[in-house]
């Protein structure tokens, strides 16, 4: 077999920023708890449905909010939230969103309830109160005739009734961070997610290895980034403490038992079950793949995969002659494949890894899964005339990344898809 030479590659990086550097010290290889198996398990079924969704990086920017002037209309102080269906959380791979704490997308229907228009003690002449304990805040609601809020009968009064990403709008408006009391939601709750974090009554469920049990606690500081006001950010906060930084609201009648589940950890890598023309449909909705052009079809395993430890075994010495290196194989634990991949690399996070081949161009692309079988871009990685075969190698016991390659261990021809810890998808080159 001839020596490999690098092939050339036109890298789309969608969702991932620079191809250099993408690090995931935060537990690359840390041992977390659920099935491990290193095999990818049974195949999971997939049936995609409509287009696939841009990566919020290369989404048209909502329209900016104009700034605000003098205070928000008036009100009664006391706001009341009609009974209906609150979409909680976000849409996976939000600018800003955590998956381990951010639910994907849940709908919820929640009881109606009144809600304190301004931050406790609900005069707006009067600072809102801060360093006190969620015991405490829970104690002042009830001698002023309420009750601490639930989570998300906040995030409900937050988004109003058209479900708005942020208090009265799409986009945020630094404005609100100066001049909180200028100001309200789409229900005429003021102040919510501008300068304060604020006490819910509602628990952070622990996961494993991960989250000890908490305080859900909402909003964001004034000097917080733009995403860290909206409407679904949450925190998990210990809640015998006290910061300037914290104050709370009160709700009034009887509160909702709907809570949010913490997701858990899930097996780290499993086979999907996905043909080549759903993939082409996935892909054909992409802007930036829709013309690689060609029938897409997939890698034969295990014959391609040989192909690619074969090449391994081939490369150039220093005086540029090919040299036959011992037996290529993969690490220890590690599987290689040229199937379709569900990745789990976080809780409450899916990926979908897909290899393949369109003419004479392969690819390898990240889908994030969102709730009903919808899909996300993530990142893509274009070999432009190499027409592969391309293998992933995956081990159970890394969570955070795996390896593909064309000539297994070759340099300029392999190289790793990482989750980041800013919780972004990089498919980087070696």
């Amino acid at each position: 077999m001839p020596p490999r030479t690098p092939a050339f590659v036109l890298l789309l990086m969608v969702a991932a920023g620079v191809a250099g550097g993408a690090g995931c010290g935060r537990a690359e290889q840390q041992q977390q708890a659920g099935e491990k198996r290193t095999d990818g398990g049974a195949a999971v079924p997939l049936a995609p449905k409509g287009k696939v969704l841009e990566a919020a990086e290369n989404e048209s920017p909502a329209a900016s909010a104009p700034p605000r002037a003098g205070a928000a209309a008036a009100g009664p102080a006391r706001i009341e939230i009609p009974a209906g269906k609150l979409v909680a959380g976000s849409t996976p791979g939000d600018k800003g969103r955590d998956p381990a704490l951010e639910p994907a997308l849940l709908d919820v229907e929640l009881g109606g309830f009144a809600i304190d228009r301004y931050l406790y003690p609900n005069d707006p002449a009067q600072a809102p109160l801060t360093g006190v304990t969620r015991a405490r805040a829970s104690e002042l609601c009830q001698q002023a005739g309420g009750r601490l809020c639930t989570e998300l009968e906040w995030e409900r009064a937050c988004k109003g009734p058209e479900g708005t990403p942020y208090a009265g709008g799409a986009a945020w408006d630094p404005a609100c961070a100066k001049a909180p009391a200028s100001c309200a939601s789409g229900f005429g709750v003021v102040g919510m997610g501008a300068a304060l974090r604020e006490w819910t009554a509602s628990d952070v469920a622990p996961i494993e290895n991960l989250q000890p049990k908490a305080a859900a606690v909402r909003g964001a500081t004034a000097s917080a980034s733009g995403v860290d006001h909206r409407c679904a950010r949450r925190a998990a906060v210990d809640p015998t403490v006290s910061g300037d930084d914290i104050g709370f609201r009160c709700c009034h009648g009887a509160p909702n038992a709907a809570s949010i589940p913490s997701p858990q950890w899930q097996q780290t890598f499993r086979r999907a079950e996905i043909g080549p023309q759903q993939v082409a449909e996935l892909l054909a909705s992409v802007p930036q793949l829709r013309d690689l052009g060609g029938e897409i079809s997939f890698f034969k395993e295990p014959d391609d995969v040989n192909v690619v430890l074969g090449r391994g075994r081939t490369r150039l010495s220093p005086n540029g002659t090919p040299a036959v290196q011992p037996e290529a194989s993969a690490p220890p634990n590690t599987t290689l494949t040229t199937s379709p991949l569900l990745w789990n690399p976080v809780p409450g996070e899916e990926v979908l890894v897909v290899t393949g081949k369109s003419d004479d161009d392969a690819f390898i692309v990240a889908f994030l899964r969102l709730p009903g079988d919808r899909y996300r871009i993530a990142s893509s990685l274009l070999l432009k005339g190499e027409p592969g075969p391309i293998a992933l190698g995956f081990n159970g016991y890394v969570r955070r990344r795996l390896s593909w390659a064309t000539c297994w261990d070759c340099r300029g021809e392999s190289g790793n898809v990482t989750y980041r810890d800013d919780n972004r998808v990089v498919i980087t080159q070696k």
